[in-house]
């Protein structure tokens, strides 16, 4: 039989008859209306996606019969066909081996691991997915073009954190405001950025934190002895040391307050540019897929980076590095 027809659409649960328009999650298989995906915008099971979830066929053989209108399986417990909604005739006799499968089954012990796991989903579309088109729609309108850019293609871009951002994107829209706090941007810094491959202020932001600590590399050049530092009097390098200080508390608010938004302008610029290289749905699909999403590999590099700055910064200090030391004890 066709692996899909008579199976509840895991959007809505009404089983998908020979009629139906059905598409299939390209991850797990799972199948749905077209028009409950399209209305989702992406699989119920899509955070089980990264820990290799597949949709399994919801119905045992004992479970089944054949439909004389249609030749589609169906299930036996029902007064119709669930594939052509055709009346089904009263079944012969069971054979021996569709009673022991019954009993088999009904013997077998309850599923608790799968109930829990459709309820979770059903839960999660119903508190996540759709408050977020909700959101998404009365922000930005019918056509839901954040930034220009259309909401799945914000969904594979992303990744499994998409609920969580579109939906401040849809609050800061509604407020008319640039303002949405990140916790993540604010005590990771840089690392936010490039965790979340916002290069541009994940470069700027790691740029401008190198240039604050410049008064304390100053400081520890005195320290030491270095020869760099002479003319610099000590009363000037405190009224820097608390500028900069200043400026790095400033820095963190912006970077809390402000780092939502640094992200979605970076990856609105990311996704246009791939939307105008690939107009193909599938392959654009793909590329948003590869090119979104987050990078550890990039924090690594940053911590590298600036290890390697440290390496530089330590060339510069004096000969009396006892006296450097002398101060952290």
């Amino acid at each position: 039989m066709p692996k899909y027809y008579g199976c509840p659409c895991e959007g809505c649960g009404k089983p998908l008859t020979l009629q139906d328009d059905i598409v299939v999650c390209p991850d797990c298989g799972a199948p749905y209306h077209r028009t409950c995906y399209e209305k989702m915008g992406l699989c119920i099971h899509a955070p089980a996606h990264g820990a290799g979830y597949e949709w399994k066929f919801p119905y045992q053989d004992a479970q089944l019969r054949t439909c004389p209108a249609c030749g589609e399986r169906t299930l036996r417990s029902e007064s119709v066909c669930r594939c052509c909604g055709a009346a089904l005739p009263p079944e012969s006799a069971e054979q021996p081996n569709d009673r022991a499968a019954a009993s088999a089954e009904q013997n077998r012990d309850f599923d608790y691991s799968g109930m829990y796991r459709d309820e979770m989903y059903r839960s999660f579309t119903e508190k996540v997915i759709d408050p977020v088109h909700r959101n998404v729609r009365a922000a930005f309108g019918k056509d839901e073009l954040i930034d220009g850019v259309p909401y799945q293609d914000w969904v594979d871009y992303i990744g499994t954190a998409a609920p969580v951002y579109l939906n401040d994107y849809s609050q800061m829209q509604l407020r008319h405001s640039k303002i949405s706090m990140s916790f993540s941007a604010l005590l990771f810094g840089p690392f936010y950025f490039f965790y979340r491959k916002a290069w541009k202020p994940a470069f700027g932001f790691l740029a401008a934190e190198l240039l604050l600590f410049v008064p304390t590399l100053i400081s520890m050049m005195q320290t030491t002895g270095s020869p760099l530092t002479a003319g610099i009097s000590a009363s000037a390098l405190v009224a820097l040391s608390r500028i900069m200080s200043f400026l790095s508390f400033a820095l963190m608010l912006v970077r809390g307050l402000y780092g939502k938004w640094f992200y979605r302008r970076s990856a609105a610029a990311r996704i246009r540019r791939i939307r105008a290289e690939f107009p193909d749905p599938e392959q654009r699909r793909a590329v948003l897929n590869a090119q979104g999403g987050v990078s550890i590999a990039a924090c690594i590099g940053a911590f590298i980076l600036l290890m390697i700055v440290g390496s530089l910064c330590s060339m510069l200090l004096g000969p009396n590095l006892n006296a450097l030391v002398g101060t952290f004890i």
